[in-house]
């Protein structure tokens, strides 16, 4: 399955023959195996011509003979002319496609390690806890932690007919409360040695009614700050169900966050402050290593040239280079190419999807300095 790690290598990669990345929506809950096969071929015929022959052959071969079809969504690379042949399965679905281009082109894959990067689910109850892992929507790790058995006091164990001195609680409910306090603040430290063992990015809470609530105020202050959403579910229910629910947490909380990361670029950029729209002054920005965080939408674009000296890119026909006076050699995608320079110098990506200020512009960055 594909991992952070995957995204920074093929962002490093550069070829000298173009590049066929195919992406296939794989979900089994959509359609079966011969829709997608079908879909496979459609799109293949629009890299004919582009893409060399060989590689469009691996492609068809890979999924006819070797692809197990267990995950949710598939990429592969191929440039068979420079001996290069990568695939990923992934447990998430993704938009089918087809790129051809000097690079793996990787943006769908950026799009997916944003919204669904390492993240820990906590199910709770009174007296337990099942911890999960997820990585892109894959189980990575789980552990459990069960306290002691919550139960009421019977009569003639330090009950006096249920109720305690001076017209208190009765005994047995205050037994049965310290129990599950213990159990809560226990199933938290488990929780804690957890996080600190895999250091996933965000936390999701799950569990019945009151117990969420108590569990997140029984941790500590670093965690309480990951949670990002919580969910009904009962302790016995399956992983996958816990898994389809944090999901959809994850992307409820995305839209929210792609959002405001899209106000506050063009509120930036409006002020003349950290921030720029348009790909022109985006490039610029990227080149000069100045972008945090890259906003682009989704189906957004363009042909550009690239410097073969400095790599500088941009949307115009130059004849020099600016910067180093190198020659210019044109490229089917600088958008493409801007989110590669982006993740190669360790900035963020934030594909956006049905937003129309950057629908507009196409691409914005709020700017390190």
């Amino acid at each position: 399955m594909f991992n952070q790690e995957d995204l920074r290598e093929l962002a490093a990669l550069r070829f000298d023959k173009p590049v066929l990345s195919v992406y296939l929506n794989v979900d089994p809950t959509d359609r079966t195996r011969d829709e997608y096969r079908l879909e496979l071929r459609q799109i293949l015929k629009e890299a004919e011509g582009v893409a060399a022959e060989e590689d469009i052959e691996a492609v068809e071969a890979f999924f006819d003979h070797q692809y197990d079809w267990s995950g949710r969504g598939a990429a592969v690379f191929s440039c068979q002319e420079e001996d290069f042949w990568k695939t990923h399965s992934l447990a998430v679905p993704v938009r089918s496609g087809v790129t051809v281009a000097s690079r793996p082109y990787i943006k769908p894959l950026a799009e997916l390690a944003d919204a669904y990067g390492s993240y820990a689910v906590a199910v709770v109850d009174r007296r337990q806890a099942r911890l999960f892992l997820y990585d892109l929507g894959e189980l990575r790790a789980v552990d459990e932690f069960v306290g002691e058995d919550v139960r009421k006091l019977k009569r003639g164990r330090g009950s006096s007919g249920g109720h305690g001195r001076r017209g208190g609680a009765p005994i047995s409910s205050q037994h049965e409360e310290e129990v599950v306090r213990r159990n809560i603040r226990d199933a938290a430290g488990s929780l804690t040695a957890f996080w600190e063992k895999h250091e996933p990015e965000r936390l999701i809470v799950a569990g019945g009614d009151g117990m969420v609530a108590r569990f997140q105020e029984a941790l500590p202050k670093h965690l309480q700050h990951r949670v990002i959403g919580t969910f009904g579910a009962d302790m016995n229910a399956p992983e996958i169900e816990i898994r389809e629910r944090s999901l959809e947490v994850l992307e409820q909380v995305e839209k929210q966050r792609k959002r405001e990361i899209v106000d506050a670029v063009f509120t930036a950029a409006a002020k003349g402050a950290n921030g720029v729209i348009r790909l022109a002054d985006t490039l610029g920005a990227a080149h000069e290593g100045r972008v945090q965080t890259l906003v682009i939408d989704r189906h957004y674009h363009r042909p550009g040239y690239r410097c073969q000296h400095c790599g500088y890119i941009t949307d115009q026909d130059l004849q020099k280079c600016p910067f180093c006076g190198g020659d210019f050699v044109e490229i089917p995608d600088a958008a493409e190419a801007l989110v590669t320079r982006v993740i190669e110098e360790g900035g963020e990506v934030e594909v956006v999807d049905g937003n129309a200020k950057v629908k507009e512009f196409g691409v914005g960055a709020l700017l390190r300095y």
